[in-house]
């Protein structure tokens, strides 16, 4: 093989991950800024990938394909055409029932420590997730997404997250290792509050007006 040749099939595999990188998205039913929320780059660089303007390694390729949720067996069915992605620019938007929203990867929820702290300090600093996502840079739902456990959690994101609340990682490290988090043991002590009948309620009002004078 000459060198014409190598870089013509050098081209050609890549272009091959870009197709495929958008079919799997595209299949998902993400649009590219929701995707992108389970990498460490914008949407526009996803953008950049798929329609072929940016180097995929190998590595690179199999972490869409992991985040995607991929099997090796579904990633040849669909590079053979056995499963066919959509062409619709807008499917993404179309509804779906929640059997296929609970298979999608993006909505498996798993709410780490990690998240949990990310929201403590958020309550800590006295903002919304809205305002959250914005003092972050981030998406506008970004936050709600990271807070429920939809997004993965990498250490750049985490980062850049505290310190864009105005706090510290060894602040971070300290309350990841506490047993319970203050809003934690709110919503807990919620959740008792609701379980009570009236008449317990009116003992222990006057006991809480008390301790929190």
């Amino acid at each position: 093989m000459n060198a014409t040749q190598a870089v013509a099939s050098a081209t050609s595999y890549i272009s091959d991950y870009a197709v495929l990188i958008k079919k799997m998205r595209l299949i998902r039913k993400l649009n590219r800024q929701q995707a992108a929320l389970l990498f460490d780059f914008s949407f526009k660089n996803l953008e950049r990938l798929e329609n072929g303007r940016g180097m995929i390694t190998t590595e690179k390729f199999k972490e869409f394909q992991d985040r995607y949720g991929f099997t090796g067996r579904e990633l040849e069915d669909l590079r053979s055409g056995k499963i066919a992605a959509p062409t619709d620019p807008y499917s993404n938007k179309k509804k779906t029932t929640t059997e296929k929203r609970n298979n999608r990867r993006f909505c498996h929820r798993h709410i780490s420590r990690d998240c949990k702290v990310l929201k403590e300090l958020r309550l800590l600093k006295s903002i919304d997730q809205y305002s959250a996502s914005r003092l972050c840079g981030l998406g506008r739902n970004t936050i709600g997404f990271i807070e429920n456990g939809r997004v993965h959690l990498t250490d750049y994101k985490i980062r850049k997250i505290v310190e864009s609340y105005g706090f510290t990682m060894e602040l971070y490290q300290q309350l990841i290792k506490l047993p319970l988090l203050r809003h934690e043991m709110i919503e807990q002590c919620q959740e008792i509050i609701n379980g009570m009948d009236e008449n317990k309620l009116r003992i222990i009002m006057p006991m809480l007006q008390s301790m929190g004078k």
